[in-house]
């Protein structure tokens, strides 16, 4: 399981039933089945938004969305953009209006 789905993971895992938590550890499982609710998933969507700086559209905002911790990594993965872990691609040096670029 990768960092972002760890992280989600251990997010959720406050809201799931005391005896379901080590279903967790599948990324795919159902949260519903798991005793998340539609109040835990509004708190989730705050703490979701903070913590990665992300915001959910309106039109993001159902069960799909959260129905695993797979749904949301990848809706979070989604709403982060690409990840530029060695900077700026070279091609936006040569985009007119860039803020990568330089002169």
């Amino acid at each position: 399981m990768d960092e972002l789905r760890k992280t989600i993971t251990e997010l959720v895992r406050p809201y799931v039933q005391a005896a379901d938590a080590r279903a967790l550890d599948d990324p795919d499982a159902e949260l519903a089945a798991l005793g998340v609710d539609s109040l835990a998933v509004v708190e989730l969507i705050v703490l979701l938004e903070n913590r990665f700086s992300v915001t959910f559209a309106s039109d993001m905002l159902d069960w799909s969305t959260f129905r695993t911790v797979t749904s949301i990594a990848d809706t979070v993965e989604a709403l982060r953009g690409p990840t530029r872990a060695d900077g700026p691609d070279p091609s936006d040096l040569d985009r007119p209006h860039s803020p990568n670029r330089l002169a």
